[in-house]
């Protein structure tokens, strides 16, 4: 049977030659693979010899190709240059990109301070980060999975609840010892206490819910600082601008030092929430490792 195959040379015939070739001498050749001058110098010949060709010619202490070694030679490296990729496949070092879309307050404060683990665990996956408006019911363009905060209500979507957490009023230490808050006094001592402080507004984080909760009859304010990002109106908490509702999970650090203080335990369900949206039709396997981490860690 006929193989095309056949009268392809050894691989270590070629190796030898490259290297003959680029040093220009047969002794420097086989320092670097390792082979005695007398070993390197057969490779030749029964490469020679597999081809009826002369590959050097020899001319007194001078080594140089010979115009068909030379034409060889070109051929050769391009062998090797292909092999060198078929040894180390394009599938398996080259990178993947995900594309993600997030809300910019838990980008910038939650999800970016553990991202580098998520790198850290596949490192076949380049991440491409968006900024998703939040309440905005348009899916980010170009992306491939998207963290979205709002009411999940996303008709031809994919969703799960990432983050589903009550609002609790807080204010800053500054501003509680300001409406006489000490270690051994909390000034709110029933909801109705919050009618004489400011009361920080965002139309991603009403008041009216909590409102209902802690039973008041109140509307919604309509008066005081108001904020259209969940990182601005913990910035303004921290600023001592006024009285906050916030996620407590949120801002763990920031009450664990004592930056925040939780006003009161009445807690109340927030209408909206954070939750993982994709396409059903892409289920690439770096989208299901960064749903499946997602889900895993501690928010």
């Amino acid at each position: 049977m006929n193989n095309q195959f056949n009268r392809i040379p050894p691989l270590h015939l070629l190796i030898a030659f490259e290297a003959i070739a680029r040093h220009s001498s047969f002794a420097r050749a086989s320092e670097e693979l390792a082979l005695t001058p007398s070993a390197i110098s057969h490779r030749i010949k029964n490469l020679e010899e597999l081809w009826n060709i002369e590959l050097f010619s020899r001319n007194a202490n001078q080594l140089k190709l010979t115009t068909a070694g030379a034409r060889y030679l070109r051929e050769v490296k391009e062998s090797l240059i292909s092999l060198s990729t078929l040894a180390r496949p394009d599938f398996i070092t080259k990178k993947t990109r995900l594309r993600i879309a997030t809300p910019p307050t838990f980008g910038r404060q939650h999800l970016l301070p553990k991202l580098s683990d998520f790198t850290s665990l596949h490192p076949e996956i380049d991440i491409e980060l968006h900024v998703q408006i939040p309440l905005v019911d348009v899916n980010a363009e170009e992306v491939d999975i998207e963290i979205r905060f709002g009411d999940g209500k996303y008709p031809g979507y994919e969703v799960s609840t990432l983050i589903e957490e009550p609002s609790v009023p807080a204010c800053s230490r500054n501003y509680f010892h300001k409406i006489g808050g000490s270690s051994a006094f909390n000034p709110i001592e029933k909801p109705d206490d919050l009618k004489e402080l400011v009361l920080l507004r965002s139309p991603l984080s009403p008041w009216k819910p909590w409102f209902v909760a802690a039973g008041l009859d109140w509307k919604e304010p309509n008066i005081g600082p108001q904020f259209n990002d969940l990182g601005l109106v913990i910035e303004a908490i921290i600023a001592d601008m006024g009285v906050g509702l916030v996620r407590p999970r949120m801002v763990r650090p920031l009450m664990a030092t004592g930056q925040i203080i939780k006003l009161t335990d009445i807690e109340s369900a927030s209408p909206y929430n954070y939750y993982i949206v994709k396409n059903p039709n892409k289920n690439t396997p770096e989208i299901k490792a960064f749903t499946d981490w997602l889900n895993l860690q501690q928010w």
